[in-house]
């Protein structure tokens, strides 16, 4: 054992394991639609590869790509503008951790899963009336078929119990789950938006993440 080596270990012994710990040690990886925890990073991003460049527009209609959220820590969400039961408790919730996140590069996304009526203009009227601020938080339309495609595909949002109501082909997802990945596009957290504290434990996660002081 070298000498280096042995000063380090003594460093941390001193001053708890904790201290010489990756900061977001503590929070798994998700690679599976089971959503199994693993504390090892896997080959699974959802900013890598052929649907990270899936063409989407935001509400000021700007195009936009997972690529473009590299090495950025980034929150989804799935909604609809016409939604009155799961989707307005989901709205609030980002907004809760829009305002957390500010003087970060954090970014919110919520991807419309009826991207057919959810127009540029309709998205955009949305987020004027519910305090979206562009620049932190993109609402997303774009072809159906790559919205879902991302949501089964990249982020798992589509339960197993979903796919019979996902066969049809008017069918489309209906999700009260939040994701958060890490900069590195890893999966590293699932929370039901309709839920308060488990919004707070989003919000207190996105912060391990971050890199100190941020």
């Amino acid at each position: 054992m070298t000498r280096t080596v042995r000063v380090a270990i003594v460093a941390c012994a001193s001053v708890g394991l904790g201290a010489c710990l990756p900061q977001d040690a503590d929070l798994p990886y998700y690679s599976e639609r089971t959503f199994s925890p693993s504390w090892s990073a896997t080959g699974h991003t959802v900013t890598e590869g052929t649907l990270a460049d899936e063409q989407f527009v935001d509400q000021t209609g700007a195009g936009f790509t997972l690529a473009s959220v590299r090495d950025r820590v980034h929150v989804a969400s799935f909604i609809f503008t016409r939604c009155s039961v799961i989707c307005p408790l989901l709205v609030s919730s980002m907004k809760k951790v829009q305002s957390a996140v500010a003087g970060t590069d954090v970014v919110l996304l919520s991807y419309s899963v009826t991207p057919d009526l959810d127009t540029v203009d309709v998205l955009r009227a949305f987020g004027k009336d519910r305090g979206v601020a562009p620049s932190r938080w993109k609402l997303l339309t774009g072809n159906p078929h790559g919205v879902l495609r991302a949501a089964r595909d990249l982020y798992f949002a589509d339960d197993d119990g979903m796919r019979p109501s996902l066969a049809g082909p008017n069918a489309f997802l209906h999700t009260e789950k939040l994701l958060l990945m890490d900069a590195d596009g890893h999966i590293r957290g699932v929370y039901s938006g309709t839920q308060p504290y488990e919004v707070q434990k989003l919000i207190q996660d996105i912060r391990e993440l971050l890199p100190t002081g941020k």
